[in-house]
C-alpha cells in the first residue's frame, strides 16, 4: 500500500511533480473516496447471497420493477402455453388447502364427539380419515409441485432461449453500450429469480393466502370471541415482519456490497498476478483482502442475525398465542357465557399456528415475488432491443466482384462525437488498399463500417456499385473475411476452430488452409494435433499462435474481400514473412484492405490511405506518398531511422 510518508531525495521519480499546497491522499483514502460514488449495481448482479431463507436463498437482490403490471401479463404471455397444466396445479393447490385446513376441525369432532365419551370406535375412524387426507393431500402437493416445476423450466427454457436469439441479433453497438457482467446477468441471475418465482413462490404464496383466509373462516365458524383473541396479535406480527424483512435486506444489500469489492480484488489480483510479483506488492494485495474480508464478515454476520430473527420470534409468538387461547378459553368454558367446548379450543390453536404462520411466509414470498418480477423486466428489457435485422437488406449476395467505394461517408460511435469526416476512396477489383495513420484516427473504423456493424451519419459505401444497405447482413458479412488483430477462440479443439470459417468443409481443406497460414506445423507438434483442446479464449495459446489458427479460420472461408487489421502483429519476424507469402497468395484476385503501422509491410499495395483525425489527408502508391513529403513521408522516415538504429545498435 502506498502511504503517506517521506520521500527519499535520492530516490524520487524524476518524472514526478509534487504540489505540496495539494492535499495528496494514499491508496485507502482514493478507494474509501471511490467506494463511496460507486454504483453497485453491476456487482449485485455478479453475485449472489448466502443463508437466506426460503425462497430467496441463492439469489441477488435485486430492485422494484418500474412497471410491475405489464411484466406479469408478458410473464403470463408465456405461462398461457400451458393453460391445462396450471389449471391442475390451482386446483391441487386449492384441495391441499382446504384439506389441511379441514384437519383441525376433524380433531376437534373426534375429542368432543368420540374422545370425551370414550368412544374409541369413532375416534379410530376419524383417525383414519386423518392419515387418509394426510396420505391424499402429500399426494396432491407432489403432482401440484411436480408439473409447476415442469411448467415453471419449459417457461424459463423458453424465456432464456428467446434472451440468448435476441443477443446474437442484437447490433453492435448494443454491446459497446452495455458491460458485459450485466449482458451475462439478464440471461443467467436474473432469469434465475424468474425461474425461483414460478417454481415456488407462485404455489407457495397461493398456499399462504387460502390457508389464511380458510383458517381464519374456521375460527370464526368454531368460535368468534377466540377469533378476535387471535387478531389482536397480527398488527404486531404484521408490523415486525416487515420491519425486520426490509432490515434484512438493507443487510444484505451491505453484504452484496462488500462482496462484490472483494470479487473485484480476487479478480484483479489473478488477472495482474505477474504485476503484482513484478513489483512485490504481494503484501498489499493481502492486506487490502483483509481489511474487506473483515468488512464483509461484519455485513454477512448482521444480516444473518436479522434472517435468524423472524422464525424464533414466530415460534415464539405460536407459543404465546397458544397459551392465551387455552387461558381465554379454558375461562369461557369455565363460565359457561359462551358456548364453547374442549374440541373447539383445540381445533382454534391449531387455526391459530395455520393462520399466524403464513403472515411470515407472506412478507418473504412477495418480496421475492418483487424481485422476479424485476429479474423478468430486465430480462424482457433485453429482448426488446431492437434486432439489426430490421434494417436489412433485401438483396442475397453469391459472390461479390470485390469493387469497394465510399462517398463521403461521415460517421461517429457516439451522437456529437464524429469519427470520421467526409470519407471518399474506391478500392478497384483485385486491388490492394493499405489504410495507415495514428492510433484511433479511424482506421478499424472503416471496417467496421464494411462489415455494416454500424451504420453511417451520412454519405455511402458501395459494394459493386450497389449500396451495401441493399445486400442482406448475413451474405455481406460471409463475403467478407476478416483477420483481426485481437483474435479469439472458442472452447472446442483446434480443428473446431480453423472449420469454423466453413462447416462443410472436408478436413483436407482445414489442413490446406493451415499450411497456408503457416500454423500447420506447429499444430502437429501438439499432444493430440488437430484434436487438441482449446480453452476458452485460447488461453492455452500464444498470442501468435492464436493469430495463425484465425488466419487458417479465414483462408478456409474463401472471402470474396479480405480485411486484415494488423494480422500478423503477434508473431515473429520470420513467421511474418512466411504468413505474407501465404496472404499475397490469398489475396491474388480479391480486393484487399489492409491496415498496418508498420509500413515496410504496405509498400506493394495498389493504393495507400492516409488517415488522420477521422480525415482522409493523403491517397497514393508507396512511391507517390513519399514524393510528396507529407504526413506518410514523415511516418514512413521516422519508422525507417528506428530500424536503422535498432540495426547499428
Amino acid at each position: 500500500m502506498l502511504k503517506n510518508k517521506e520521500i527519499n531525495p535520492k530516490k524520487a521519480n524524476p518524472f514526478s511533480k509534487v504540489d505540496h499546497k495539494k492535499v495528496v491522499l494514499d491508496k485507502n483514502q482514493i478507494k474509501a473516496r471511490n467506494e463511496a460514488n460507486k454504483d453497485y449495481s453491476k456487482e449485485l448482479s455478479k453475485t449472489t447471497t448466502r443463508g437466506t431463507r426460503g425462497p430467496g436463498r441463492g439469489m441477488y437482490l435485486g430492485g422494484k420493477a418500474k412497471n410491475s403490471k405489464a411484466t406479469v401479463l408478458r410473464i403470463w404471455d408465456y405461462l398461457g402455453r400451458y393453460k391445462a397444466g396450471l389449471t391442475i396445479v390451482a386446483f391441487a393447490t386449492l384441495l391441499t388447502s382446504l384439506l389441511a385446513i379441514l384437519i383441525p376441525w376433524l380433531f376437534a369432532k373426534a375429542i368432543d364427539d368420540y374422545i370425551l365419551t370414550f368412544d374409541l370406535n369413532g375416534a379410530f375412524v376419524i383417525g383414519l380419515y386423518i392419515v387418509g387426507i394426510a396420505v391424499l393431500t402429500s399426494a396432491v402437493r407432489f403432482i401440484s409441485r411436480y408439473v409447476m416445476v415442469i411448467i415453471s423450466q419449459k417457461t424459463i427454457k423458453k424465456i432464456r432461449k428467446d434472451a440468448f436469439d435476441k443477443l446474437q441479433n442484437l447490433p453492435v453497438n448494443y454491446y459497446d453500450t452495455n458491460q458485459p457482467g450485466d449482458i451475462v446477468s439478464r440471461i443467467t441471475n436474473d432469469v434465475d429469480l424468474i425461474s425461483n418465482s414460478l417454481a415456488s413462490v407462485v404455489n407457495e404464496l397461493l398456499t399462504s393466502i387460502i390457508t389464511l383466509v380458510g383458517s381464519l373462516v374456521m375460527m370464526f365458524i368454531l368460535n368468534w370471541a377466540l377469533a378476535f383473541v387471535v387478531l389482536l396479535f397480527v398488527p404486531v406480527m404484521v408490523l415486525f415482519t416487515m420491519k425486520v424483512a426490509k432490515t434484512t435486506k438493507k443487510g444484505f444489500v451491505a453484504q452484496q456490497k462488500h462482496l462484490g469489492a472483494l470479487n473485484s480484488i480476487v479478480e484483479e489480483s489473478i488477472s495482474g498476478l505477474k504485476v503484482v510479483k513484478l513489483y512485490g506488492q504481494e503484501p498489499e494485495i493481502v492486506n487490502e483482502f483483509s481489511v474487506k474480508n473483515t468488512q464483509l464478515k461484519k455485513a454477512g454476520f448482521k444480516a444473518q442475525v436479522y434472517a435468524g430473527v423472524i422464525m424464533p420470534v414466530i415460534n415464539f409468538m405460536n407459543n404465546l398465542i397458544y397459551l392465551v387461547i387455552v387461558a381465554v378459553g379454558g375461562l369461557l368454558f369455565i363460565s359457561g357465557r359462551v358456548a364453547i367446548t374442549i374440541g373447539d379450543i383445540s381445533a382454534i390453536t391449531a387455526y391459530a399456528r395455520q393462520f399466524i404462520r403464513p403472515i411470515a411466509n407472506i412478507a418473504q414470498l412477495f418480496n421475492a415475488l418483487q424481485q422476479g418480477i424485476a429479474g423478468a423486466e430486465r430480462v424482457f428489457t433485453l429482448i426488446d432491443e431492437e434486432d439489426e435485422y430490421l434494417s436489412d437488406g433485401e438483396t442475397t449476395v453469391e459472390d461479390f466482384k470485390g469493387c469497394v467505394k465510399f462517398n463521403d461517408v461521415t460517421f461517429g460511435y457516439v451522437k456529437g462525437k464524429t469519427v470520421l469526416k467526409n470519407i471518399s476512396f474506391e478500392a478497384e477489383v483485385g486491388k490492394t488498399v493499405a489504410i495507415v495513420g495514428p492510433t484511433g484516427s479511424g482506421k478499424t473504423t472503416i471496417i467496421n463500417l464494411l462489415n455494416r456493424f454500424y451504420d453511417i451519419d451520412s454519405g455511402s459505401i458501395e459494394i459493386d456499385h450497389k449500396n451495401i444497405t441493399e445486400y442482406k447482413k448475413d451474405d455481406l458479412r460471409k463475403k467478407i473475411g476478416v483477420v483481426l488483430q485481437d483474435t479469439h477462440l472458442f472452447s472446442g479443439t483446434v480443428y473446431d476452430n480453423i472449420v469454423y470459417g466453413d462447416l462443410s468443409a472436408t478436413k483436407e481443406e482445414v489442413i490446406e488452409a493451415a499450411k497456408m497460414a503457416n500454423s500447420h506445423d506447429f499444430i502437429m507438434k501438439l499432444p493430440d494435433g488437430y484434436d487438441s483442446e482449446v480453452y476458452e479464449g485460447g488461453q492455452n495459446f500464444s498470442q501468435g499462435e492464436r493469430q495463425l489458427i484465425s488466419i487458417a479460420r479465414t483462408i478456409l472461408s474463401n472471402p470474396d474481400i479480405l480485411i486484415l487489421d494488423e494480422a500478423t502483429s503477434n508473431v515473429d519476424t520470420r513467421t511474418e514473412f512466411k504468413i505474407q507469402e501465404s496472404m499475397r497468395h490469398l489475396m491474388k484476385g480479391r480486393t484487399s484492405f489492409v491496415i498496418a503501422h508498420r509500413l515496410q509491410t504496405i509498400r506493394s499495395a495498389h493504393k495507400i490511405l492516409v488517415i488522420h483525425d477521422g480525415e482522409l489527408i493523403e491517397s497514393g502508391t508507396h512511391n507517390e506518398l513519399l514524393d510528396q513529403e507529407g504526413f506518410y513521408y514523415e511516418l514512413y522516415t521516422t519508422q525507417f531511422h528506428e530500424l536503422l538504429k535498432d540495426i547499428k545498435g
